[in-house]
């Protein structure tokens, strides 16, 4: 669910930006918020029904969006949604790297279960999703925002990065690894006038916790100080301060889970 903020004094309007898995959850909340900020949004993700009714949503605030069917672990169709997004609004100004996956963990069972049980292949697709995904559509934007001298790349990554807590090992290496390669990225290309910086999330209340019980939401809410699971507004609101024009800060990673991990 989204909420009406003015974000006209973070320099929204007239921006271009990519928001990938911008279908549902926190991706969905970024690019609404962005919409109203005055931006033209482009929307990525793999299943195009999604992003049709968030590009709805968003053109309510704004005369630019569109929804594109990217795999952001597949670098032509990284490269070749990037060059249409160019095509359509001549630029891509904010990037927010939003498109993730869970680790299959049932309620009542541990992270430990896992450390033995993940194929390769499945172990691989979260850095493939997590990490490679950054890698690509970062370098995808960068020439833009290069010419422009101005960009601002935002990613969306988790406090299981930060402390190894509830998830896979999989998991877990794959969003620090995101949280070390948006440093890097930051260092690289901070002279370009390009900031980059990370979002790491606690547990947030989004479609893909859906199948999670009432009882592992209210675990979570008791040993969270702010008393309640984030909901996807709450990322979408730090992201944005992230993504906004006047910034001097890079090379940052956020923790936003209600002070859980202090």
């Amino acid at each position: 669910m989204s909420s009406n903020i003015g974000y006209l004094e973070y320099g929204f309007s007239g921006r271009t930006a990519i928001i990938t898995g911008a279908g549902t959850g926190m991706g969905e909340s970024c690019a609404i918020e962005l919409a109203k900020g005055g931006a033209k949004v482009a929307l990525f993700g793999r299943r195009t029904a999604p992003l049709e009714a968030v590009r709805a949503e968003c053109l309510k605030y704004t005369d630019g969006a569109i929804a594109l069917s990217v795999d952001v672990s597949d670098r032509d169709a990284v490269r070749a949604g990037v060059a249409t997004v160019i095509e359509t609004f001549g630029k891509v100004d904010i990037l927010i790297n939003n498109a993730g996956i869970e680790s299959p963990i049932e309620y009542g069972h541990t992270p430990w279960e896992l450390f033995e049980t993940l194929e390769p292949e499945e172990y691989l697709r979260f850095f493939e999703i997590h990490t490679l995904g950054h890698y690509l559509m970062n370098l995808a934007v960068v020439p833009s925002m290069q010419a422009n001298h101005f960009g601002r790349i935002v990613n969306i990554t988790s406090v299981t990065g930060v402390d190894a807590g509830y998830s896979s090992p999989a998991y877990t290496a794959s969003k620090a690894a995101a949280i070390c390669q948006t440093k890097a990225f930051a260092k690289k290309y901070g002279a370009d006038n390009i900031t980059v910086n990370s979002v790491a999330p606690g547990m947030v209340n989004t479609p893909m916790k859906a199948p999670s019980p009432p009882e592992e939401f209210q675990a979570v809410a008791d040993i969270t100080p702010l008393g309640r699971v984030a909901e996807p507004i709450d990322i979408a609101r730090v992201a944005l301060f992230f993504a906004q024009e006047n910034l001097f800060v890079s090379g940052q990673n956020l923790i936003v889970d209600g002070a859980s991990h202090v």
